[in-house]
């Protein structure tokens, strides 16, 4: 699936395209294949789906990058402008872009470890990457960004890792949860996966939310699953996603987003 918005006169459209622009050419320069994911992502992603950018919204770019080595990485990042003594944040025209690298550099369990013994886990990036889609910017720059289901991976993930300091990563898992309401998953809903709206008692809002949890699964290998099951099944955390949501439906499209992951994995 390809994103067209070469035509875009939307401003966040218009000044990412620059950005990414000149990132391009450093990727290209290094030879990494690298990945938009986060705010901007998100912005594109729900353009082209409802016509307009989420509410919320950030200016900064996020990107992950496929390195084999340190040294890889570092060849990347050089080529850009760091901001600050952080070893992963960059100003490229104007704008932070924070750059993380997965690849060759993970441990074993699915972390890398920065410089300064900080360790990140990057589960999620690589299946990201596996089942990207393209989008095509003005100024001719083509880039790839996560699907939906991949993008909620992430964000789930990242939610899990920062909650006790911020709970964005909660609203953003929202934002995508109604996105499989909308659109072209409305009409699948009373299409192809109506049966998906009949379990979900004809509830939209529930139906979508457990269509989005069907699809999750299939990014992740046995191990990736055994680790999603840890974060679903631990029923206190998932009060506590549903409350950082800050919606009343936040609860009941928790859980059934929990179902789709279950239907998918009963089904498998």
């Amino acid at each position: 699936m390809t994103i067209d918005l070469r035509t875009s006169t939307d401003f966040d459209v218009l000044r990412a395209a620059k950005v990414l622009t000149r990132i391009d050419e450093a990727a290209r320069e290094a030879g990494v294949h690298y990945l938009v994911v986060g705010a901007t992502a998100r912005s594109l992603i729900s353009l082209d789906l409802l016509g307009s950018s989420p509410q919320r919204q950030t200016r900064d770019i996020d990107i992950v990058a496929e390195v084999d080595s340190w040294a890889e990485f570092h060849n990347l990042v050089r080529r850009l402008d760091r901001h600050g003594k952080n070893v992963h944040k960059f100003i490229v025209e104007g704008t932070e872009v924070d750059v993380a690298p997965y690849g060759g550099i993970e441990q074993e369990d699915r972390t890398i470890m920065w410089p300064d013994d900080h360790a990140m886990n990057v589960l999620g990036f690589r299946e990201a990457v596996d089942t990207a889609q393209s989008v095509l910017l003005p100024d001719g720059v083509a880039i790839k960004i996560p699907s939906i289901p991949a993008l909620a991976l992430l964000k789930l993930f990242a939610w899990r890792d920062r909650h006790r300091d911020d709970t964005r990563d909660a609203l953003d898992l929202a934002t995508m949860i109604e996105w499989y309401s909308s659109g072209k998953y409305h009409d699948r809903l009373y299409g192809e996966d109506y049966d998906v709206l009949v379990k979900s008692d004809l509830d939209l809002s529930r139906a979508g939310a457990r269509l989005l949890g069907s699809h999750i699964p299939a990014l992740l290998d046995d191990d990736g699953i055994a680790e999603l099951l840890r974060i679903l099944d631990d029923h206190e955390l998932m009060g506590r996603l549903a409350r950082d949501m800050s919606s009343p439906r936040s609860a009941p499209m928790v859980e059934s987003m929990i179902e789709g992951v279950r239907d998918a994995l009963d089904n498998g």
